[in-house]
């Protein structure tokens, strides 16, 4: 199965930062992680491309050699995730969609044409969409069964190898999905959950063994939406990262978002110094 993996445009925006962009050299801030991890879930005997649409277009050969196209997307890449979706369709190619937005408003992309709607998080939805396919299913909606969470501990390294290193600005990595906060103006709680649920520290270490290799050198944003939200075990990571970072000769910074309350905790600050 060839698979072509399509991230579609952000509009421009505060939150573009095409300026800032342009002067550092590069084409877009941050990678799109979700789809490298889609990769990593998906079978490894199939063969992937990555076509990231804020940096390039896609190519006529790369249409044509594709069977299969799967999109993520969040709400704010709504209007390039339809025109693609309709787009693959034009060319007579089945599509998957996945991501924030389909899962939230999954009505609005079926509508287009997409044949394959994988909701919720990936580790549990993506094997049914895989034994669906090869069960000869056309088309299908596939969502975690009971509200259930995945235990990201099992969650395979990103393929890394798929991205065009050159063209971002920051890496990006994932260490918790989760916030045990309720803030009005996030629905972080609705795709994730109240209770956080992070990586161990050994499998976070190899993800940066992973980009290390590959010959990443420059920034690295941990995208999680509170970083802070399970303080625990966060101190368990940063224990391990530290002297991970030294013997590496510090060859990353990072950056991340926590809450507020981290001005509370004194030795976790310290930490993340």
């Amino acid at each position: 199965m060839n698979v072509l993996l399509l991230y579609p445009r952000f509009p421009k925006s505060f939150w573009s930062f095409e300026k800032m962009i342009e002067l550092m050299g590069r084409k877009a801030l941050i990678p799109p992680l979700g789809l490298i991890t889609v990769a990593a879930i998906l079978p490894q005997e199939w063969n992937y491309k990555l076509v990231d649409l804020n940096v390039r277009e896609v190519t006529e050969a790369e249409w044509s050699w594709s069977e299969l196209v799967i999109c993520s997307a969040m709400i704010v890449q709504k209007p390039d995730l339809l025109a693609q979706i309709q787009e693959a369709k034009r060319r007579g190619k089945r599509v998957a969609v996945g991501g924030p937005y389909p899962t939230a408003l999954p009505h609005e992309v079926s509508e287009v044409g997409a044949d394959y709607l994988i909701l919720d998080e990936g580790e549990l939805t993506i094997p049914l969409f895989v034994e669906a396919v090869k069960q000869g299913q056309t088309s299908g909606t596939f969502r975690a069964p009971n509200g259930e969470r995945p235990d990201v501990t099992t969650t395979p390294i990103p393929r890394f190898e798929l991205l065009e290193f050159d063209a971002y600005a920051e890496m990006s990595v994932q260490f918790s999905r989760g916030c045990p906060f309720q803030c009005e103006f996030c629905d972080i709680i609705v795709l994730y959950g109240r209770k956080p649920r992070t990586k161990d520290p050994a499998q976070m270490l190899k993800e940066l063994d992973y980009l290390y290799e590959l010959g990443w050198r420059r920034s690295i944003f941990m995208v999680d939406d509170n970083f802070i939200g399970n303080k625990r075990n966060v101190k368990l990571l940063l224990k391990e990262l530290l002297p991970w970072m030294v013997e590496h000769k510090y060859p990353f910074s990072f950056a991340t978002e926590a809450s507020v309350d981290l001005a509370n905790d004194q030795e976790l600050m310290d930490m993340m110094v």
